[in-house]
């Protein structure tokens, strides 16, 4: 049996969480039968968890500890985020207006896995997460998002991280996923990278946002 957290965040008000410190939160845990990956534990929430909330489900909570979005660890490099088509402009634009990048059933783009290390990685909305930081925003609490840990709120294992790098995740031992990041617009043989930039701030940077 295969047990996951899923924290849902969201902003409590368009104006930003980082001036007010609070954020509003839903924890959930998801049940697996057989050994399942992070992308069924999420198919599962927003399939049976998703569609029942509403706005009284949700905590409000005081950040003490906002994490920096510069400190998210990325898993595609700024050659990869440049080859895709979606605009970060145009998402800029829609959050300075006091908007949200959603899907279209409304769960959050940003989705975000914990390793063992305490480390918060991005694994799906990198674009997304983009343009928060481009629209000014500095805090993940700032940015409605699915977070993904363990039972109790650990970690989640090495071996976790491999399916988030497609066929490729067979060429990974351990915590060697570190070293490399993933670009699907690349043909199969090239798609595995070897890592450029550490971290969301290193890849703000390398694309010219900073």
């Amino acid at each position: 049996m295969i047990k996951r957290k899923l924290k849902l965040v969201s902003p409590l008000n368009s104006a930003g969480a980082e001036a007010s410190g609070k954020a509003g939160i839903f924890s959930s845990i998801v049940t697996h039968d057989e050994e399942k990956d992070v992308y069924a534990t999420v198919e599962k929430f927003r399939q049976e968890v998703f569609p029942r909330l509403t706005g009284e489900n949700f905590r409000e909570k005081v950040v003490t500890e906002p994490v920096p979005l510069s400190a998210v660890i990325n898993l595609h490099n700024a050659d990869e985020i440049n080859r895709r088509e979606t605009s970060i402009g145009e998402m800029r634009d829609k959050i300075q207006s006091g908007g949200h990048v959603l899907m279209p059933d409304g769960l959050p783009n940003v989705k975000i896995a914990k390793t063992m290390r305490d480390e918060l990685v991005c694994f799906d909305g990198h674009h997304s997460l983009l343009a928060y930081m481009l629209a000014g925003k500095r805090y993940l609490q700032e940015v409605p998002h699915l977070m993904v840990t363990g039972e109790s709120g650990d970690g989640l294992r090495d071996e976790e991280f491999h399916v988030f790098f497609g066929e490729h995740e067979k060429k990974l031992r351990g915590s060697g996923w570190r070293n490399y990041t993933i670009s699907w617009t690349n043909p199969p043989d090239r798609q595995l990278e070897e890592r450029k930039q550490e971290d969301m701030g290193e890849l703000f940077s390398a694309l010219g946002k900073g």
